[in-house]
């Protein structure tokens, strides 16, 4: 007889289970970080638009301000800002009359990014 037949059956090696099994554990554990690492990737591209509609919106509040600050009482402000591109800012109530000195405009700003999502913030406008 050869030697192979006279080794114990633990020696023989994996049996064809054992390795399909070790393959698709494997591709399970594979699949799954690629599909995390796929969901990291989107929610950080996410995270990384509303943050610059974040700072679009201040920067056209800040104009607003900056604005409305030369204002004069039944007057008119006009904010020089360009948004991105991509980007578009709504104001409302429209128009851009400088407020009485006694009171004070609320405006609601809202910007809508590239992907169509929108966020809103409102200010307050005086003259001074």
């Amino acid at each position: 007889m050869g030697e192979g037949r006279d080794r114990p059956r633990r020696d023989r090696g994996e049996t064809l289970v054992e390795i399909v099994l070790t393959v698709v554990i494997t591709s399970i554990t594979v699949s799954a970080l690629v599909s995390s690492l796929a969901t990291a990737g989107s929610a950080g591209a996410a995270q990384r638009d509303r943050a610059a509609a974040d700072t679009v919106m201040r920067n056209y509040a800040e104009a607003t301000k900056q604005a409305a600050r030369a204002c004069t009482e039944g007057g008119t402000y006009i904010v020089n800002y360009t948004a991105p591109t991509g980007y578009r800012i709504d104001a409302a109530p429209v128009g851009g009359a400088c407020p009485d000195v006694d009171t004070a405009t609320t405006l609601t700003l809202t910007v809508v990014e590239p992907t169509g999502v929108s966020s809103s913030m409102q200010i307050v406008v005086r003259t001074p």
